[in-house]
């Protein structure tokens, strides 16, 4: 708290963003390494307050995905990220470095990369193509859910004819550590259908910035209407020019 904003008029959202920041931190690993000696110290580290900090100070999130199609077909899916922060800014810029090694599918083993190659990224914007013009621009924020995300936008467009909007609005499911992860309004009977098969289901109350944060724009093959889709789940924002 101390290392936020002082001023009496912000304690109360400070407050509120500083439980936040501390629930998240009660994951399994986080109840598994409780007996552990000097794992509970690691969270009083200097460094690891004033990292929690800097997040709680930053709301607005580190991975930002834009897509754009004009009448014409011209088209851009690009996707920026800080990764999980570096908390290093360029002196004199603003500029926010990333910290992508501290990204889990880019170092699963480890930080075992060599000096000056090209790191991998799970970031994946997409141009989707119809006879060989854009039906679709996508991309989402969320880590390991964005593959998921991205797909499930695709076929929702493309397979079953939606709108952008329609489709990222639409309840999603993720697969991860042999979990089945389910957003509410995923039909349960196909999730029924999973669990007979042996797959571990985790049912969701309601849709969560968990599975991604998908910003599309889409053009109707048929109609050749366009149409924009902002992930409500991030504060996402879709806006179609005359």
């Amino acid at each position: 708290m101390e290392r936020l904003d002082p001023a009496a008029e912000h304690r109360l959202r400070t407050l509120v963003r500083v439980m936040d920041r501390t629930n998240k931190e009660r994951t399994k690993d986080f109840v598994r390494g409780l007996h552990s000696e000097g794992y509970l110290e690691r969270f009083l580290a200097q460094e690891a307050l004033e990292s929690a900090a800097r997040e709680v100070g930053n709301p607005l999130g580190n991975t930002t995905h834009l897509s754009v199609m004009d009448a014409n077909g011209a088209s851009v899916s690009v996707t920026c990220s800080n990764g999980s922060c570096s908390g290093v800014i360029v002196p004199g810029t603003g500029v926010h470095l990333n910290n992508m090694l501290g990204e889990e599918d880019l170092n699963p083993e480890g930080h075992r990369h060599e000096p000056g190659a090209r790191v991998p990224s799970m970031m994946a914007p997409t141009l989707v193509l119809h006879d060989g013009q854009p039906e679709l621009a996508v991309g989402s924020a969320g880590s390991n859910r964005i593959r998921s995300a991205i797909v499930q936008t695709i076929i929702n467009v493309v397979d079953r004819g939606r709108s952008a909007q329609d489709a990222v609005d639409a309840p999603r499911l993720h697969y991860e550590n042999g979990v089945v992860e389910a957003e509410a309004g995923v039909n349960p009977d196909a999730l029924d259908e999973l669990e007979r098969d042996g797959w571990q289901v985790v049912r969701w109350r309601e849709k969560n910035l968990y599975f991604g944060g998908v910003q599309a724009v889409a053009h109707n093959p048929a109609t050749g209407t366009l149409s924009g889709g902002g992930d409500p789940r991030r504060g996402g924002v879709a806006v179609v020019v005359d």
